[in-house]
């Protein structure tokens, strides 16, 4: 054979050798991969329905005369015999008894900060996110109308306040009250005698929104409450006389119809969280006081009765709610990362040009993806927040190295 041919051949075979170990090579090292991160999530399962918010409520009436001032926030608790509120000749006095009353809590909290000298025990940081929490609050109060901004307004005022003196920007605020106190005296002289007060007969919350469905259902019969008459009930014509109306009862109720199947899912005496669209209480913990079932072809009534009260709540009737069965948190993870190596559930992760193998338990599994248990170790042996789990790869094992 010719020697150049044989040459030629030796060439050949070894380019062909030197492919194949490229090739080799790169399918080990060079495996394209697909990753995701993993984030926090939580997941609930429930049933969306309408509430119905049933207290036991006696109307206050009075036929004074003048312009009420209210001496109670709506949601706040009056004494037996204590005053909700007072009349005044003019709208202008009842408006200055409120400016003065709020001074006078504002000159409360300057004079209490400036007793407040444990300088190193202050957390700045704590402070500025109050600070940016109280914010937010005044904003969304202003924006919806559904809770004072004075209640805000004094907390910010607080913290703002703390910060200076924590920071020494100021070492007082005796300037600022002495012109509150001025801002204060000069309201007070201008103001005409109280005329008549309203009390309460009884001890309880107060709500001046007096809507004519304080005698719809009584508290006594919400064991046989039914759909067809929680559907149907009518409100009454309001007197012009009514002030308020005082909820005697700590404990109240929300009833809710909901189908057959749904309330199954529930049991008398459980605890459950039902979700709502109020800004101060996104969510409320209830006991199920009553199960009502009539049939199976028909719809159920649930009572759940609560003690939580504020001035936002105090403003409802009918309440957007959602019943959640089941709430779990975790770390979210795609279910094509999810895998099993040698009989263990875990996930393949992306670490420092390496594959790492984690074994992860299931709260929940979803369709497309799964939320799974996150570890209080924040060690690299257990699957952490913003980990890069591998969705899809071929010949993946523990240790492999991936460029």
């Amino acid at each position: 054979m010719n020697s150049n041919i044989l040459r030629v051949i030796k060439w050949a075979a070894a380019v062909f050798l030197v492919m194949y170990l490229i090739a080799q090579l790169y399918s080990a090292v060079v495996v394209p991969v697909t990753t995701d991160t993993v984030f926090s999530y939580s997941s609930y399962t429930g049933y969306d329905t309408v509430g119905f918010i049933i207290r036991n409520e006696t109307v206050l009436e009075d036929n004074v005369s003048g312009v009420l001032s209210y001496e109670i926030a709506d949601g706040g608790r009056v004494s037996k015999g204590g005053t909700v509120a007072v009349s005044y000749p003019t709208s202008a006095d009842a408006d200055n008894r409120v400016k003065i009353e709020e001074l006078e809590q504002r000159i409360a909290v300057l004079e209490r900060i400036q007793t407040y000298n444990d300088l190193n025990a202050a957390d700045i940081t704590s402070i500025n996110r109050n600070i940016h929490d109280s914010i937010y609050g005044v904003v969304s109060a202003t924006q919806g109308g559904k809770v004072t901004v004075s209640e805000h307004y004094d907390t910010l005022l607080e913290y703002m306040a703390r910060r200076q003196i924590v920071t020494g920007e100021a070492t007082d605020f005796n300037s600022l009250i002495a012109s509150l106190k001025a801002q204060r005296d000069g309201l007070k002289a201008s103001l005409n005698d109280a005329g008549a007060r309203v009390v309460s007969p009884q001890s309880g919350y107060v709500i001046y929104s007096v809507d004519g469905y304080e005698n719809a259902i009584s508290v006594e019969n919400l064991q046989n409450l039914n759909a067809d008459t929680l559907k149907s009930i009518k409100k009454d014509k309001v007197s012009d006389n009514a002030v308020c109306k005082i909820v005697s009862d700590y404990e109240w109720y929300i009833a809710a119809a909901i189908p057959f199947s749904e309330s199954l899912n529930l049991k008398l005496g459980n605890k459950l969280t039902l979700k709502t669209d109020l800004q101060s209480t996104p969510e409320l913990e209830v006991t199920v006081k009553h199960i009502n079932k009539q049939s199976v072809q028909g719809e159920a009534v649930v009572v759940f009765a609560l003690d939580t009260m504020n001035n936002e709540l105090a403003l409802q009737r009918q309440l957007d709610i959602t019943l959640v069965y089941e709430e779990h948190e975790g770390l979210k993870v795609d279910n094509r990362a999810i895998r099993f190596v040698e009989g263990q559930k875990g996930v393949f992760v992306y670490l420092a040009s390496q594959v790492k193998f984690l074994p992860v338990e299931v709260l929940w599994q979803g369709e497309n993806y799964s939320i799974v248990k996150q570890e209080a170790s924040t060690d690299k042996t257990h699957l952490r927040i913003y980990d890069e789990v591998i969705v899809k790869g071929k010949n993946l094992y523990d240790g492999k190295f991936i460029n």
